[in-house]
């Protein structure tokens, strides 16, 4: 037994013993400030989605959302499968213990492969068997923490995949919203004009306008009914992408505010750039995939070395159950293995220029999702501070193209201008309209854009 404690007391020793690199954040150059806003510690991502969407409507279907989405409920089992890796991964830490029982009756003697004991006809044994890979260089602590950080970008992943999905919601939500505005724009259009339509087309009839008159009327009510047609497309189209995202087949969406009613918060505060490496769930992500990939160099450094195992074999055999338990019937013995390459022909050596060369595509990846992310909080920011400027401009020029059309008619109902001149007033009106609804719609998405691009959200 003293050989056997001192046999572990000098593996549990050469434990300490670990090869390969060890991960470090590359210290890079960051932005200090974002170009399109002031300096600011500050940061919308302090406030929670609900905070932000205060339609009851869209927040009833972001939570529905986060309970059945097949992409979210996906990722979540990945961070499951991740922990079992890990679990699988961690055992392979300790030592395995296995046991077999058995009962002979023969004619002859016969030796125990496993032991190396002779057994006698009619023997009763219980056995154990004790085998440990002493984690010299490190490579199986390595493999654990790989697995580590694997469940940790599993679970960033998840999270990135959360605040994407509250996003879509909201996104496609305001674009329903803003079709249905452009679709009642248009309806209201429709019917003015197959008004206009009637007046024209009773004046031709009697002789007081010429037929190009009726001809532009209905040009212009035509236009207006397959612009209708379009719209309910598109709605068609948006209603079912929130549908997917809902994890069910179509049916109607429900509406809450129009979008001119929305409650969205009028300051923006960005925090500061070098705060989104740590709240960007995708970075975080990104970053623990690369440390998961150092490590994995580790493991194949690791096996171009020898490996040490322990091996313990203990039990009881006799043959007769009254005598098994007896200081007699006891077997045990304990062995030492050392294996290591010798020549392969440097298949090893190839295997850590293998992981170093993974390494490095993590790398570059890690580093592209930071570029991007700082590139998604500057457009954001710039379509916020755009559409911002365009909607305060479309809603002047609504004002001015209305009075305009306003203007226009009743110059021609008294014969000082021409029909043509009606028409281009009415279609500058209408298009006014619906730039601004379109202008107002992409100024709330720039919004969410933003909460998304800082990691807000979760």
């Amino acid at each position: 037994m003293k050989n056997i404690a001192l046999i572990l007391i000098s593996g549990l020793f050469l434990v300490a013993c670990k090869v390969g690199p060890n991960y470090k954040r590359e210290d890079k150059e960051r932005p200090i400030s974002y170009v399109q806003v002031e300096v600011s510690s500050d940061s919308i991502t302090n406030m929670s989605w609900w905070e932000v969407y205060q339609d009851t409507t869209l927040q009833s279907l972001i939570k529905n959302a986060l309970e059945v989405n097949l992409d979210l409920l996906f990722a979540a089992s990945r961070v499951e499968e991740a922990k079992a890796v890990l679990g699988y991964n961690k055992a392979n830490l300790y030592p395995f213990l296995d046991y077999n029982a058995k009962a002979r009756a023969t004619d002859f003697r016969e030796t125990s492969q496993e032991a190396g004991v002779a057994f006698s006809p009619n023997m009763i044994g219980l056995m154990g068997n004790v085998s440990w890979e002493i984690d010299f260089w490190g490579k199986l602590r390595r493999a654990n923490r790989a697995a580590y950080a694997e469940l940790m970008s599993a679970e960033e992943t998840r999270k990135s995949i959360y605040i994407s999905l509250v996003a879509q919601v909201a996104e496609l939500y305001f674009n329903l919203r803003g079709l249905d505005e452009r679709l009642g724009i248009t309806q209201r259009t429709y019917e003015t004009r197959m008004e206009y339509l009637d007046i024209i087309t009773k004046r031709f009839e009697k002789g007081n306008v010429s037929e190009l008159d009726k001809l532009q009327a209905e040009q212009l009510a035509a236009s207006a009914e397959a612009q209708i047609y379009a719209l309910e497309r598109e709605i068609i189209y948006v209603e079912n992408a929130l549908n997917i995202l809902l994890a069910r087949t179509y049916q109607p969406i429900s509406r809450g505010l129009e979008n001119k009613q929305q409650l969205m918060p009028l300051d923006m505060p960005t925090g500061l750039p070098s705060e989104l490496l740590e709240r960007r769930p995708d970075i975080v992500a990104a970053e623990q995939s690369l440390i998961a990939q150092t490590e994995r160099i580790g493991v194949a450094v690791a096996m171009r070395f020898p490996s040490v195992n322990l091996a313990a074999f203990f039990g009881v055999a006799s043959p007769s159950i009254s005598n098994i338990f007896t200081p007699d019937a006891f077997l045990g013995s304990v062995t030492g293995q050392l294996t290591g390459p010798i020549f392969n022909f440097g298949q090893n050596k190839r295997r850590v220029e293998m992981e170093r060369e993974r390494a490095m595509q993590t790398a570059y990846n890690y580093e592209q999702t930071v570029l991007n992310a700082f590139a998604d909080v500057e457009n954001s920011l710039a379509e916020i501070r755009t559409y911002t400027n365009e909607f305060t401009a479309r809603m002047k020029q609504v004002k001015a193209t209305e009075k305009s059309l306003m203007l226009s008619k009743a110059l021609y109902d008294n014969g000082y201008t021409s029909f043509l001149q009606v028409l281009d007033s009415e279609r500058e009106f209408y298009n006014a309209e619906f730039e601004k609804s379109i202008a107002l719609e992409r100024q709330l998405i720039g919004t969410v854009r933003l909460y998304k691009a800082l990691g807000g959200g979760w």
